[in-house]
Order: structure tokens, then C-alpha cells, then sequence
């Protein structure tokens, strides 16, 4: 889980919100209403809800583009199950929440990260990696 997480009112503008994903490096920012979260914005929305229908993203609101109900699991929630949540939406973005508020965000950089600390902590990877090393080496050699 990435514990930087952006909140944003809903009365801010999409090119404001566009200016903080950008600057923070961030794929998506937690929009709340009178403090409360309502909404996400990823990346993907910018693309489909604005450029790909050819829109200027001044002329909009952040309500307009956001995506509203999100999806949410609890702090406690298992790995499988949340990788599960995101298969079955078709999403790249889950925020995690305590109670009523979001403490983080699971993306599917998360577990592409996660993926490759167990696959590279495994000695069968390693094994793997270091006789198709091998065998590339002895291929060249006989060249």
C-alpha cells in the first residue's frame, strides 16, 4: 500500500487536481466532499472522460469525471483479496480505508512491486536465472 495519499473538495478544478497528480507523481487523488471521501480521479479517467471524447478539462468538474462509488477495502483486508476486488472491477486503484477514512492506496504498481520481492527472494528464481545465464553463455561460446 502507498500511504501518500492526495485528498482533494470537490470544489477544486480538474486542471488543479491534473497539477497535483503531476506534480506528486501520483495515478489517482481521493476526492472528499465537506471532508468526507466521494470519489476518485485516476489517470485513466482523464483519458477516457476528457481526452478521448475530445473535451476541455476547464469546462469540467472534478464531479464530472470522477469515478463515484470507488472502491474501497479495509485496512485488514487479505492481499489475495483485494488483488481479487481489483480483477473482478476491472480496476487499477483500490483505496484502503480506516473507518471512514482512506489511509492509502493499492495499485497495481503495488503489486508489481510486491510480485518481484517474492519472486526475486525465491532460491528457485535465482537457480533458474543463473543456468539461463549459463546456458546463454555455453550458446555463445559454441558460436
Amino acid at each position: 500500500m502507498s500511504k501518500k495519499i492526495i485528498t482533494i473538495e470537490t470544489s477544486s478544478s480538474v486542471v488543479e487536481i491534473a497539477k497535483i497528480m503531476n506534480k506528486n507523481n501520483i495515478s489517482c487523488i481521493v476526492l472528499t466532499e465537506n471532508e468526507k471521501p466521494c470519489g476518485i480521479i485516476t489517470e485513466r479517467d482523464y483519458l477516457s472522460k476528457i481526452i478521448a471524447q475530445n473535451k476541455k478539462a476547464s469546462d469540467l468538474s472534478p464531479t464530472q469525471i470522477m469515478s463515484s462509488p470507488f472502491t474501497t477495502v479495509s485496512a485488514v483486508a487479505l492481499v489475495d483479496d483485494v488483488a481479487q476486488t481489483m480483477l473482478e472491477n476491472e480496476i487499477r486503484h483500490v483505496v484502503v480505508m480506516d473507518k471512514d477514512h482512506p489511509i492509502g492506496i493499492i495499485t497495481i504498481t503495488d503489486f508489481l512491486k510486491h510480485i518481484n520481492t517474492i519472486v526475486t527472494d525465491s532460491d528457485e528464481y535465482r537457480k533458474d536465472l543463473y543456468e539461463g545465464l549459463f546456458e546463454e553463455h555455453e550458446y555463445w561460446d559454441r558460436q
